[in-house]
C-alpha cells in the first residue's frame, strides 16, 4: 500500500509489487520481536507465514488453549511508533465491528512481547489473487459470483460506517466452500463519529494505486463509490488477468489512471458479455457521480451474469412486452401520419389516388420497425417493452445478440406474420382497405402465424419461440435477488461501562434470560467496541468440545473465549443481536423471511453432517434469528427460548419434541414459522398460510427430499422468486386490465373529434353512412326487423337526399367512404339512386318521417361531445374486452392473461388453492362496479349530464385506490374469501 505524508526529501523511490501494490519504505525504526515459524508466540503456535502487507505480516497460527486455527496478523517490525501501533490496532477494531459472512471475522487484538497482533478467522482457500495466479482468468460466472460476495461484504461495512479503501484480489479470501470474504481493513476509515476515526496523515494518499480511484489518487474525499471503482478494477482483473491501467513507473501509472479512458475488458477477452463490460466500465468512470448510485444498483446490474442460470421469460410477460412495443410503434405511426399527411383518412385518400405510393410509406416504416428491434436488442438487450417488463434477449454466452442476429429475429417476428398480406394483396395493398369478410380473415391470419411462431415454446426449452431457436437466442427475466428482511431489535446503548459488572474481560449490558442454572448475558468488549453473547454456566460444567470451539461457519455461533476456574464459568460468543425463533412465532412470519431461515439452517445442517459437528439435539428452541435476518443453529437452548426461562414475559405452550432427523427438523421450523404456535405440531404442508403455490409444492415434497443438502439445493431457486403479492403488483394487475380500455377511450376521443370534424366538412356523407348502417342492421341477430324501415323506404330516402354524395367521385371513392361503408351497402346505395329516382310523394314523406330522427343524430351538434362520451366508452370497452373475458377465464382457468403474465393466483383464507367457483365469484364481485358504471354512464349519456358522467369516473377511481391501499388484499378478495399469492 502507498502512504504519502512524510517529508518530501525523505520519500524513497517506490517499488511496484505484484498485482499493482506499491510498497514504500518508511524511515528506520527500532525493530519489534518477530514470530519464528514453528515456535511459540505468546499463546499462539506459529505454523507458517501466509503473506504480508504494508502494515504487517500474516501467519497461520494455533491458539494454544483452545486449539483453534487463526490468521495472526503481526505489525510490521519497522512500524513501532505510537501512531503506527494505534493505526494497526484501529484496523482490528474497525474490522471487529463488522460481523458478516463475506468479511473476515476478527476474534481479538492484543499485544504480545510489546508487539500488537490481530487474531482473525483463518480462511483456508487463499486469496483471489492466488487463485488467478494458479488457474488464470476466472470464468465469467465465477468472477461475478465472487464480486457479488465482495459487494455483500462492502455493504455490511458501509452499514456500520466503514469504507475499505483497499479492495483488490489479494485482500479477498476464499474459504473451503468457495465463499469470498473481504479482509485487510488496514486502510479503512470510519464515516461515523468515533474517536481516532482517521489516523492517517493529513493529505495522505492511501491504497493500491492500480486499484485506487482517481479521487483517491488526488487525495480528495472518499465515498462508497471510491470502493466501487476498486470493485470494477478487481472484476476487470479477475476476468482478464490484466489491469485497466498499467505503467512502468509509479508516476506513469498514476497519470494513466487520471487521464486515460479505461479499455473495455472485451479487448482482452472478447467472450465477456457486452452488458457485463458496460457495467465494469461504468464502475471505472473517472467521475464518481457517473458510477452506480449504490451497491444495490450495482448488484442488480451484475446478477444476470452470475453463474446462476437466468430465468426464462414466461409467455405472459413476453406478450405484455410485445403489446407495449406495438403500442409504442402505433403511437409513433400515428404521429407520422398526423405530421406527414394530416390524418389517417387524408393518407388513405392519397394512396387511393395512386396505390403505388403506399410503398413509399410502408417500406420505410417496415425498415424502421426492423431497426427498432435490431438496434435495441443488439445494443441494450431489450426493446422498450421488454425493458418495461424486465426482460433481456441473450445468446447462450449471455452476450446481447449481435446486430445481424437481432435483425434476423426481427425479420422473423415482424415480417413472417405479414406474408399473407403481401401474397394476396400483391402490388395493391389498398385492395383490402374496405372492410369485408376477406379483410377479417386476412387479419386473423396475422395472429395465426404469430401464434405458430410461439408454438415451439416449452418450459423445457426456456419458452423458446421459432425466432429464438433459429437465432440461438433466449428471452430471460431480470428478476433480482430479494434481500433479507432485518429484524426490528432495539439495542441497549452502552454508557459508563466502567461501572458495569464484568464477566471475564467483558462488561455486562443486560441479562437476556435464565433457564435453570444457565444464564445468557449481553456483554460488551471495550477493546474491540463490539457486543458479545455470554453464556454463564454452573461450576463443574465441562468446557465446550474442541470441535464446537473451532466452528467458524456462518450458520453457527462463533465461540470467542471461555473460562472454567470454579468461580467463573462462562463462554463468550459473537454478539449477533436478534431473537430466538420461538420469540418470533407468536404471529406467523411471512415467507419472504422464512425462506432465508430455512435455507440457512439447511446449509448448516448439511455442512455439520459432513464434518461431524451436528448438534446432539435438533430442537426449535435452538434456532436463533439475527438482526440481519439470518438463522443460526445453536448447540444449547437460545436465550429466552425455553418455556421455563425467566424474563419471557408471556405464557408459552410446550414446544414440539426434538426432531429425529434433519428433514423433520426443517419441517418443524417451516411449520411453526409460517403458522405460528398453532402449527407447532402440524406438518409444514398443512399450515394455513398465504404462501406462493410453488412454496406449497415445496413443503409437500420436503419430507421426501434426500436430506439437508437436497433441501438447501431445492430452496436456492426459491430465494429468487417473488415471495408475496405487494401493493405494487396489485396495482400492476389493475393497470394491465385498464391499459387497453384506457388507450381505446383516448383513441375514441381522438376519433370522435375527427368524426365531428368530418361531420362538419361532409355532413351528407356522414348522414348517408348512418342510413346505410341502419339498413345493414337487419342482418344483425336480436334486432327486431319489423321496427326497421323497409329496403324500399331506405332506397327512396337515399335517392332523394344523397345523390350528390354518390355521384361525387372524389367523396364517394375517398378513404372515408371506403373505410366506413361496407361493399354491400355501397352497391345498395348506387342501385337505389337509379331505381328510386322519382318516388311517389307519399312514400318519400314516409321515408323522411322514419329517417329524420336517425339522421339527426349525426348532424352537427347531434353527436355527444367527446368529453361526455369518453368515460362511457371506457366503461363499455372495459366491460366487453376485459370484464367479460376475465369472468369467463376465472371460471375456466382460475384467472386471465394479466394474472398469468404477472404470476398471480388466488388461495382461500386458509392458504389452500381457491376453487374455480370461488375465483369466479371473486371475479364477479371485482367487475360488478363496472356494470354499474356502464348503467350510470348510459343514463348520463341519455341526460347529457357531464357532472354525472365524471362523478361515476371519480367514484370508480376512488374505489380502486381504496382497494389497493388495503393491506395484503383488496376489497373484492375480502368479500370473496380469497387471497392473492404468487404462482
Amino acid at each position: 500500500m502507498l502512504q504519502v505524508g512524510v517529508a518530501a526529501d525523505s520519500v524513497p523511490e517506490p517499488v511496484v509489487g505484484p498485482g499493482g501494490t506499491v510498497i514504500m519504505s518508511l524511515p528506520d525504526a527500532p525493530p519489534l520481536p518477530a514470530p519464528e515459524i514453528g515456535g511459540p508466540f505468546g499463546r499462539y503456535q506459529i505454523i507458517r507465514r501466509l503473506g504480508h502487507g504494508g502494515m504487517g505480516v500474516v501467519y497461520e497460527a494455533e491458539e494454544s488453549d483452545s486449539g483453534r486455527r487463526v490468521a495472526l496478523k503481526v505489525i510490521n517490525q519497522k512500524l513501532s511508533s505510537p501512531a503506527d501501533r494505534a493505526r494497526f490496532l484501529r484496523e482490528g477494531r474497525l474490522a471487529a465491528s463488522i460481523n458478516h459472512p463475506n468479511c473476515v471475522y476478527v476474534f481479538g487484538t492484543e499485544e504480545i512481547k510489546n508487539t500488537p497482533v490481530i487474531a482473525m478467522e483463518f480462511v483456508s482457500g487463499g486469496t483471489l489473487q492466488q487463485r488467478l495466479s494458479r488457474e488464470g482468468p476466472f470464468p465469467v460466472g465465477r468472477a461475478v459470483d465472487a464480486i457479488l460476495q465482495v459487494i455483500e461484504g462492502l455493504e455490511a461495512a458501509q452499514a456500520v460506517g466503514i469504507l475499505h479503501r483497499d479492495i483488490k484480489p489479494s485482500n479477498c479470501f476464499e474459504d473451503a466452500s468457495g465463499n469470498v470474504k473481504i479482509g485487510d481493513f488496514g486502510l479503512s476509515i470510519s464515516t461515523l463519529p468515533r474517536e481516532e476515526s482517521n489516523l492517517t496523515d493529513s493529505g495522505a494518499v492511501v491504497g493500491t494505486p492500480a486499484f485506487a480511484s482517481p479521487e483517491q489518487l488526488r487525495g480528495e474525499d472518499f465515498s462508497a463509490r471510491s470502493d466501487m471503482y476498486a470493485v470494477g478494477v478487481t472484476l476487470f482483473y479477475l476476468l482478464t488477468g490484466k489491469l485497466p491501467f498499467e505503467g512502468n513507473t509509479m508516476p506513469q501509472l498514476v497519470a494513466n489512471t487520471l487521464e486515460k479512458r479505461p479499455p473495455s475488458p472485451r479487448e482482452y477477452r472478447p467472450e465477456i458479455p457486452i452488458g457485463l463490460a458496460r457495467v465494469i466500465l461504468r464502475c471505472l468512470d473517472k467521475h464518481p457521480t457517473e458510477r452506480f448510485k449504490n451497491y444495490a444498483e450495482l448488484r442488480l446490474a451484475l446478477e444476470p451474469f452470475s453463474s446462476a442460470a437466468p430465468t426464462a421469460a414466461t409467455l405472459g410477460l413476453r406478450f405484455l412486452a410485445g403489446v407495449a412495443d406495438l403500442l409504442l410503434l402505433s403511437l409513433l405511426g400515428m404521429t407520422v401520419t398526423l405530421l406527414g399527411f394530416g390524418g389517417p383518412f387524408e393518407m388513405m385518400n392519397r394512396f387511393l389516388k395512386s396505390p403505388s405510393n403506399i410503398w413509399w410509406f410502408m417500406i420505410p416504416w417496415l425498415i424502421f420497425m426492423l431497426l427498432y428491434y435490431a438496434i435495441c436488442e443488439s445494443r441494450w438487450g431489450a426493446t422498450a417493452g421488454k425493458a418495461l417488463c424486465r426482460l433481456r434477449v441473450l445468446q447462450s454466452d449471455r452476450n446481447y445478440p449481435g446486430f445481424g442476429r437481432a435483425l434476423l429475429r426481427a425479420v422473423i417476428y415482424t415480417l413472417v406474420p405479414l406474408l399473407p398480406y403481401w401474397i394476396i394483396a400483391g402490388a395493391d395493398p389498398m385492395k383490402f382497405a374496405t372492410p369485408s369478410a376477406g379483410t377479417y380473415l386476412l387479419s386473423l391470419s396475422y395472429y395465426v402465424l404469430l401464434g405458430l411462431l410461439f408454438s415451439s415454446a416449452r418450459r423445457r426449452n426456456g419458452f423458446a419461440a421459432v425466432q429464438d431457436l433459429v437465432t440461438g437466442t433466449r428471452v430471460v427475466s431480470r428478476t433480482a435477488l430479494e434481500q433479507r428482511q432485518s429484524l426490528a431489535v432495539s439495542d441497549l446503548q452502552p454508557a459508563g461501562l466502567e461501572t458495569y459488572p464484568t464477566v471475564g474481560p467483558f462488561h455486562v449490558l443486560q441479562s437476556l434470560g435464565r433457564g435453570g442454572e444457565v444464564e445468557w448475558i449481553e456483554g460488551y468488549d471495550l477493546r474491540l467496541l463490539r457486543r458479545v453473547l455470554i453464556r454463564r454456566v454452573p461450576a463443574g460444567t465441562p468446557p465446550l468440545p474442541a470441535a464446537l470451539r473451532h466452528i467458524s461457519r456462518v450458520g453457527r455461533l462463533r465461540w470467542l473465549a471461555g473460562r472454567r476456574d470454579g468461580e467463573e464459568n462462562w463462554d463468550a460468543f459473537e454478539g449477533v443481536g436478534g431473537q430466538a425463533l420461538l420469540n418470533l412465532v407468536d404471529q406467523p412470519q411471512p415467507w419472504s423471511r422464512v425462506r432465508f431461515w430455512l435455507h440457512d439452517v439447511a446449509e448448516e445442517l448439511g455442512a455439520a453432517e459432513k464434518d461431524g459437528t451436528l448438534p446432539p439435539v435438533l430442537a426449535l428452541d435452538r434456532v436463533w434469528i439475527t438482526r440481519e435476518g439470518r438463522a443460526k443453529l445453536l448447540d444449547f437452548p437460545a436465550p429466552g427460548a425455553s418455556p421455563a426461562a425467566e424474563n419471557v414475559g408471556r405464557p408459552r405452550p410446550p414446544i414440539a419434541e426434538p426432531a429425529s432427523d434433519t428433514r423433520t427438523f426443517i419441517n418443524q421450523i417451516a411449520a411453526i414459522a409460517l403458522g405460528g404456535w398453532a402449527a407447532k405440531d402440524q406438518p409444514a404442508a398443512m399450515v394455513s398460510a398465504h404462501i406462493p403455490l410453488h412454496v406449497r409444492r415445496f413443503l409437500e415434497t420436503l419430507p421426501s427430499l434426500a436430506g439437508a443438502d437436497a433441501i438447501a439445493v431445492t430452496l436456492g431457486p426459491l430465494l429468487r422468486r417473488v415471495a408475496e403479492v405487494t401493493r405494487l403488483r396489485r396495482a400492476l394487475i389493475v393497470a394491465g386490465c385498464v391499459a387497453f380500455p384506457l388507450l381505446s377511450s383516448l383513441a375514441g376521443i381522438w376519433g370522435m373529434s375527427m368524426m365531428q370534424n368530418w361531420q362538419r366538412q361532409n355532413p351528407d356523407l356522414m348522414a348517408l353512412i348512418q342510413v346505410l348502417n341502419t339498413w345493414r342492421a337487419k342482418n344483425m341477430p336480436f334486432v327486431p326487423k319489423n321496427q326497421l324501415p323497409s329496403d324500399q323506404l331506405t332506397g327512396i330516402y337515399i335517392a332523394a337526399h344523397f345523390g350528390g354524395v354518390i355521384t361525387n367521385e372524389p367523396v364517394w371513392s375517398g378513404a372515408l367512404a371506403r373505410m366506413l361503408i361496407q361493399p354491400d351497402a355501397r352497391e345498395f346505395a348506387e342501385k337505389s339512386l337509379q331505381q328510386y329516382a322519382s318516388p311517389p310523394a307519399e312514400e318519400l314523406q314516409e321515408a323522411e318521417r322514419r329517417f329524420e330522427p336517425i339522421v339527426k343524430q349525426v348532424q352537427p351538434g347531434g353527436m355527444p361531445s367527446p368529453v361526455l362520451m369518453s368515460p362511457f366508452v371506457l366503461w363499455i370497452t372495459l366491460l366487453i374486452y376485459v370484464a367479460v373475458p376475465a369472468v369467463i377465464a376465472a371460471l375456466l382457468f382460475r384467472g386471465g392473461l394479466v394474472l398469468l403474465a404477472l404470476g398471480v393466483t388466488y388461495v382461500r383464507v386458509d392458504g389452500r388453492k381457491a376453487s374455480r367457483g370461488r375465483v369466479f365469484w371473486r371475479s364477479v364481485v371485482a367487475w360488478s362496479p363496472v356494470v354499474g358504471a356502464v348503467m350510470l354512464g348510459g343514463a348520463a349519456m341519455t341526460m347529457k349530464s357531464l357532472p354525472l358522467t365524471w362523478l361515476v369516473l371519480v367514484l370508480m377511481i376512488g374505489l380502486t385506490v381504496c382497494s389497493l391501499l388495503l393491506p395484503g388484499r383488496g376489497l373484492q378478495d375480502r368479500l370473496a374469501g380469497t387471497w392473492p399469492v404468487p404462482r
